[in-house]
């Protein structure tokens, strides 16, 4: 029967193959009944059942049997106190790949189902389930070798070490033995485009993909493959990819991504938006990656979204702290680069609530009122970050230029100095610097502008090929040469990216 069938794989995992199960659930009533099922039907120890309510512990533990090459299946809740459970799946997949998945739910649609399949999930078990459909998916996930399944594990490993040609004949053998297997005519597609025949490899994708919709793999690589041949089809297919599994939020700044290279931002704003909905909702832990991959591809052709979508990801995060630094930074970058300097300013101002003490946000705060034309305010901030570390900008050419070009401007001479020598003992010939500390030690006034923009094309004249403008920013900063200054004692190198 079946039913015995099942109960032989599963026992063959725990006492043959010494595998173990793991559950994480906060359901009180599936923990006993799984207890039960494994107890009494397939009659084994419970101590091969092991259960978290808590996703650190449950990842330690995985990460565990990862590391001692213990075999192992895990169970695990949708939701867990009332909040998606994607990045435990992420993350855990992506560490310990060979990990088998049972996703544990009261609902299921298409749209989750796809999107599960798609991060590495094996099996999706409705609750309420009798004992043998538990063991049934359970058998299902551990499903042990088969000849169709040894040569697509054969076939996987010629794809994997690029021997397209012995990865083609396997296919042969598999499509033999199951000729509209949607997994074997998508690695016949990777063992085709390996060798070069884009058009056949597309092809063998579009049928796995017509045999078995819901299987995303054949999509995937379609959309990779247009997308490399810079083919209007990518965006069709990655659209598609989008409308089986919506939950993706990575796949939806790619469409975007691409609207932006067909100069569409507003159906690339769309997209954008749809992502950041998703991931805000799915996978917390990427929307701070996401952002930052919107803002790169945002920030020179539509600074205005790059700013919505920082100032986004910072009001909505309940609890910020310095690895949260980096939004600001970049925030700040992006507004004075506007124009908008006195908002720049109020950014760093949020930041100094997060971190009185960085001198990295003093000195960018200071650069945001350099901008508006504020000398006196501007000096104020650096030397605020100089009382906090007098050796931040250590290494870094431009921060010193910057902090003596103002100490020269405000004709402050013996200040100013030091940080021209300083960039002279990094390089040497930098003219900007030669010509500033003569100007300091014969005490020539500088020449004022009434504008910032004026003042960045005197400073770019004066270097001639040195960038010297003041918005020079702190994530350029680099660690001192060998041999210069080292920074105080138990502090670290602080960069521009805080």
């Amino acid at each position: 029967m079946a039913t015995q069938r099942f109960d032989k794989i599963v026992r063959d995992f725990i006492e043959v193959g010494e595998g173990v199960i793991v559950y994480l659930s906060d359901d009180v009533v599936f923990t006993r009944a799984l207890r039960n099922i494994v107890s009494r039907i397939i009659g084994l120890k419970i101590e091969t059942l092991i259960p978290f309510s808590s996703i650190p512990a449950a990842m330690d533990k995985c990460l565990e049997f990862r590391d001692n090459d213990t075999p192992c299946v895990v169970f695990v809740e949708r939701m867990l106190n009332d909040r998606p459970t994607t990045d435990f799946i992420i993350t855990l997949k992506r560490d310990f790949p060979t990990v088998k998945m049972i996703m544990l739910t009261w609902e299921a649609t298409q749209e989750t189902v796809a999107y599960f399949f798609e991060l590495g999930v094996s099996r999706v078990l409705v609750k309420p389930a009798s004992a043998n459909k538990v063991i049934e998916e359970l058998a299902s996930a551990i499903d042990p070798p088969t000849e169709l399944k040894k040569l697509m594990a054969r076939c996987s490993a010629c794809l994997g070490n690029k021997d397209f040609d012995e990865a083609l004949e396997v296919t042969d053998r598999i499509l033999l033995l199951k000729p509209n297997s949607a997994l074997g005519l998508s690695m016949r597609g990777d063992g085709l485009l390996g060798i070069g025949e884009t058009d056949k490899a597309a092809q063998s994708y579009m049928a796995a993909h017509e045999n078995k919709p819901i299987f995303m793999a054949p999509l995937i690589k379609l959309a990779e493959t247009f997308k490399n041949m810079d083919d209007e089809r990518a965006l069709a297919y990655m659209k598609e990819l989008d409308e089986i599994s919506p939950l993706n939020p990575e796949r939806k700044i790619e469409i975007a991504e691409q609207h932006l290279l067909r100069n569409e931002p507003e159906q690339a704003e769309e997209y954008f938006d749809k992502g950041v909905e998703v991931a805000e909702r799915e996978t917390s832990s990427m929307v701070g990656d996401l952002t930052e991959r919107i803002v790169d591809a945002v920030s020179v052709v539509a600074p205005n979204l790059a700013v919505k979508y920082l100032n986004r990801v910072i009001d909505t995060k309940r609890i910020l702290g310095r690895d949260d630094l980096v939004y600001f930074n970049r925030l700040g970058i992006i507004l004075r680069g506007e124009g908008r300097w006195s908002e720049a300013v109020e950014v760093y101002d949020k930041a100094l609530l997060i971190v009185q003490d960085d001198p990295v946000v003093h000195y960018n705060k200071g650069l945001a009122y350099w901008e508006g034309n504020e000398r006196t305010k501007a000096i104020g901030c650096f030397e605020e970050a100089l009382g906090l570390d007098q050796h931040f900008y250590i290494g870094s050419v431009g921060a010193a230029l910057n902090i003596g070009s103002l100490y020269l401007d405000l004709r402050n001479y013996e200040d100013a100095e030091p940080f021209f020598e300083h960039v002279l003992d990094i390089d040497p010939e930098n003219k900007a610097a030669k010509k500033r500390l003569a100007d300091a030690r014969n005490r020539v006034p500088p020449k004022h502008y009434s504008d910032s923009s004026q003042r960045k094309k005197a400073q770019a004249a004066a270097s001639h090929d040195v960038d010297v403008s003041t918005s020079f920013d702190m994530d350029s900063l680099s660690a001192p040469p060998k041999g210069k200054k080292k920074k105080k004692k138990g502090k670290p190198l602080i960069n521009l990216d805080f």
